[in-house]
């Protein structure tokens, strides 16, 4: 007799117990995302105090076609979040643009690939380099350093272990009852804070854009965090039970339990009815097509319900595991930038 596998088991289990909080067509739907919000929050546990951001500039660059400062930002009496402030070079004196928080994913260099400051697979303003390319665009972008990540990589002793960061940080964690996603997702509040504070940013229109874990953290502070007026979240269209039964995602993406009350789906319902791009790639080896259906389906029946369908964008391009700055941009002009600005 084949021996059970863990997998066997989880398939087993999630089968017999699916999630109980999803939404049943017929429940009004305003209502279910007051529920299953105040659920989700509740299971990312607890964070230690925030502290008033009092924001330090470590160090000013001008770089081309704008300033990029290095920023200390106190979030707890624990944690300080490092990250870069980008900043066009053409405002004007009193003017006010929108805001951008730009989420790293795995990128090979965290926030400097982001920033294109050391060059990934594609070069530094290659797709890894959204913030960049926002900037360019005219956007003020904060792009955070998320634990693990450099700015944030000290102490954490992996690096040719063949371990993921990730996971290991999550264990470490978990130890305090503590789950990786709620303090990126407190620290991306501290990033809003401190950007909507910024005089060269409109607070009323900011926005965050990311790839893969990028994308996800996007999601994340999206549905946590209504002053997020738009959101551009690419590749992670994944259900997390397919992640499951497939050993494979980091431990660093959800908290502990979600599966019982809802998936991904059901998360990116949440942000409904404020405007989102979902962005995937048709040769991205690490989405499952029939779930990136699934989810996109989902999700636009949620903008169908309030009667907000012009507010998504559900983007299929032909590339991979990437965020494509070509599409994203004429979606964030739409929705948060003002007729006549550049």
């Amino acid at each position: 007799m084949k021996p059970q596998s863990f997998v066997d088991f989880l398939d087993a289990y999630g089968e017999a117990c699916p999630p109980s909080m999803v939404y049943r067509e017929g429940e009004e739907f305003a209502a279910w995302q007051r529920r299953f919000r105040e659920k989700v929050l509740s299971l990312l546990g607890p964070v230690p105090e925030r502290v008033t951001p009092q924001v330090e500039v470590v160090e000013t660059v001008a770089a081309e076609g704008h300033t990029r400062h290095v920023l200390r930002v106190p979030v707890t009496r624990f944690s300080t979040l490092v990250a870069y402030l980008l900043v066009p070079s053409d405002l004007r004196p009193g003017e006010r643009r929108p805001g951008l928080v730009a989420s790293h994913g795995h990128a090979r260099h965290g926030m400097d690939s982001v920033c294109g400051l050391r060059a990934g697979d594609d070069g530094p303003a290659g797709p890894e380099a959204y913030a960049l390319r926002a900037v360019r665009e005219g956007y003020v972008v904060l792009a955070p350093a998320w634990w693990g990540w450099h700015g944030r990589d000290g102490h954490l002793p992996v690096a040719g272990t063949g371990r993921d960061k990730c996971n290991v940080i999550q264990m470490a964690a978990g130890m305090y009852g503590l789950n990786v996603i709620a303090l990126h997702v407190q620290d991306g509040q501290a990033a809003l804070d401190a950007l909507a504070a910024r005089p060269e940013v409109d607070p009323a229109r900011l926005g965050c854009i990311g790839n893969s874990y990028g994308g996800r953290t996007a999601m994340w502070l999206a549905l946590a965090d209504p002053r997020i007026k738009a959101c551009v979240a690419s590749g992670c269209m994944n259900h997390f039970r397919e992640r499951s039964l497939k050993l494979s995602s980091c431990g660093i993406q959800y908290p502990f339990g979600l599966l019982r009350y809802g998936d991904v789906p059901e998360l990116f319902a949440l942000i409904a009815p404020r405007p989102m791009q979902l962005q995937a790639g048709e040769k991205d080896g690490l989405i499952t097509p029939a779930d990136r259906d699934h989810i996109a389906a989902t999700v636009r029946r949620a903008y169908q319900l309030l009667g907000a369908e012009a507010n998504l964008d559900y983007a299929l391009h032909p590339g991979g595991h990437c965020l494509d700055w070509a599409l994203a941009a004429p979606f964030l002009a739409a929705h948060l930038r003002r007729q006549g600005e550049p």
